[in-house]
């Protein structure tokens, strides 16, 4: 799927609101401990906006908790000793297990973020509100397996007011907000030429990760069916609008 496991930030906080403190919080995320030990059958690494898979999609930045390297720009952006927030979670698994290895991690740099369980609409319901800190969530492409329904659930914000209201962009959530970015976004969808949108879209990648965003992708959720042996073609579709016609089952004599 094209959904993805992410820590986000309110850029409404000041905290947030500084490039260089989201830089740090980049590097206080265990990537590979975090996918290795918590998301079997839930996720797999990728740190990009765009599905894994896909011709326009980067190879991934390599990002990996790097203490030092966030101490530094946590000095730099006026808080050596760290401060303190929260971070909004679900109650259910992998969630809160993400939440609690990122609570470790950033306690590293000395950021003390407050764990906020809750139901769907708790902790969503904050995010939709922009009334949060930090949020482990999982969010993205919706239903169609292109670029732009990943970054238009992911990225795109094209009115950062308050009474835009425009809950259904993770982008506004966050108050991340890229005039450019979004025009990019939209060219990109028109352009006719196949080689020439795919280097558009990666273009889209790179200046969304020079920009800091708000939303760090983590991991890109999977989803495990079990099919018993006998059952031939079941090829399950990303938008959960599987088609059976070209499914059958074989004879237990027949099974190869």
């Amino acid at each position: 799927r094209g959904t993805m496991y992410y820590v986000a930030m309110s850029m409404k906080e000041a905290h947030f609101a500084q490039p260089k403190v989201r830089e740090a919080v980049r590097y206080l995320i265990d990537y590979q401990g975090i996918n290795k030990a918590l998301m079997p059958g839930y996720g797999v690494l990728h740190q990009r906006p765009i599905k894994a898979g896909m011709p326009s999609t980067l190879p991934d930045p390599g990002y990996k908790l790097d203490v030092a390297r966030a101490k530094k720009l946590l000095a730099e952006a006026g808080y050596p000793n760290g401060f303190d927030t929260t971070l909004r979670v679900l109650s259910d698994q992998p969630f809160l297990n993400i939440a609690i290895a990122v609570q470790s991690t950033l306690m590293q740099a000395g950021i003390n973020a407050k764990i906020i369980t809750g139901t769907g609409n708790q902790i969503y319901g904050a995010m939709r509100e922009r009334k949060f800190d930090l949020l482990v969530g999982r969010g993205g492409s919706g239903m169609e397996p292109h670029p732009h329904s990943s970054l238009r659930a992911l990225v795109y914000n094209p009115d950062n007011s308050d009474e835009a209201r425009l809950t259904n962009f993770q982008g506004w959530r966050t108050g991340f907000y890229d005039p450019q970015l979004n025009t990019m976004i939209d060219r990109a969808l028109l352009e006719r030429d196949p080689q020439k949108q795919v280097a558009d879209y990666q273009s889209i990648q790179t200046r969304y990760d020079q920009l800091v965003p708000a939303l760090i992708p983590l991991s890109q959720m999977v989803d495990s069916v079990v099919v018993r042996n006998e059952v031939r073609e079941y090829q399950p579709h990303p938008s959960a609008t599987t088609f059976l016609r070209d499914v059958y089952k074989v004879r237990e004599g027949e099974k190869g």
